[in-house]
């Protein structure tokens, strides 16, 4: 996956997703800012995303692709605009929007990648990182003599995709190089070969709200509809 901070954006897609003459992209949205209200998201002036409060993660759903105008609002307020922008959305491609940042200045990051896990033999797991005082982060596998996962540090505005065997989850979330302190815990969750899955980490640590969600990734048709 790769993730980009912008307000507009333009991305290649692949000769295959040409060929096989696809007409849509997949599209998310993540609210990741902790001081802001629930929000509203508008594409095209039409609101796909409706009340969203911080934390939220909404399913993939279809929109067509092509240069579209996304616009984030207090929820209710549509006078109240956070962010607008315009995006240029690529036929197969799956997007993640997260608004993230503060609210006096909330930053658009944009991930992609090429579609879900088709692997029936391992989990797809995805670490973001959405908590923009937190430093650079490693996942450390508490059942698996601690060891690291990432092999480089994670920092804000980036994430990490790993395939792992279908098992219980029990990670530690500790600043890169270190093996404490444990800035969450994340356990309790069972991840299942050829299903994609995503952790989230947003909040900050100066007002101590920092958490990680854990979300499976699924493509909603309609989902990114009328609301």
């Amino acid at each position: 996956m790769t993730a980009m901070i912008a307000a507009a954006l333009t991305l290649s897609v692949s000769a295959s997703a040409q060929n096989m003459g696809m007409k849509d992209a997949y599209v998310r949205v993540v609210h990741a800012v902790s001081d802001a209200p629930a929000v509203d998201v508008y594409v095209d002036g039409t609101r796909t995303v409706s009340n969203a409060p911080f934390k939220a993660v909404t399913a993939y759903g279809e929109v067509p692709a092509g240069m579209h105008k996304v616009m984030i609002t207090a929820a209710g307020n549509m006078k109240a605009v956070v962010f607008s922008g315009s995006v240029n959305l690529k036929a197969g491609v799956y997007y993640t929007v997260a608004a993230s940042g503060y609210l006096k200045k909330v930053t658009p990051i944009i991930f992609y990648t090429s579609g879900l896990n088709k692997n029936k033999g391992k989990a797809e797991i995805t670490v973001y990182h959405l908590a923009p005082d937190a430093p650079a982060v490693q996942a450390i596998a508490v059942d698996m003599n601690k060891a690291g996962l990432f092999k480089t540090p994670l920092k804000y505005g980036y994430d990490r995709t790993l395939l792992v065997n279908p098992m219980g989850v029990n990670l530690d979330i500790v600043p890169f190089g270190k093996m404490s302190p444990v800035v969450k815990n994340i356990s309790g969750i069972s991840v299942a070969g050829g299903k994609t899955y995503s952790l989230f980490a947003v909040g900050t640590l100066k007002n101590k709200n920092f958490d990680v969600i854990v979300a499976e990734d699924k493509l909603e048709m309609g989902s990114m509809g009328k609301k």
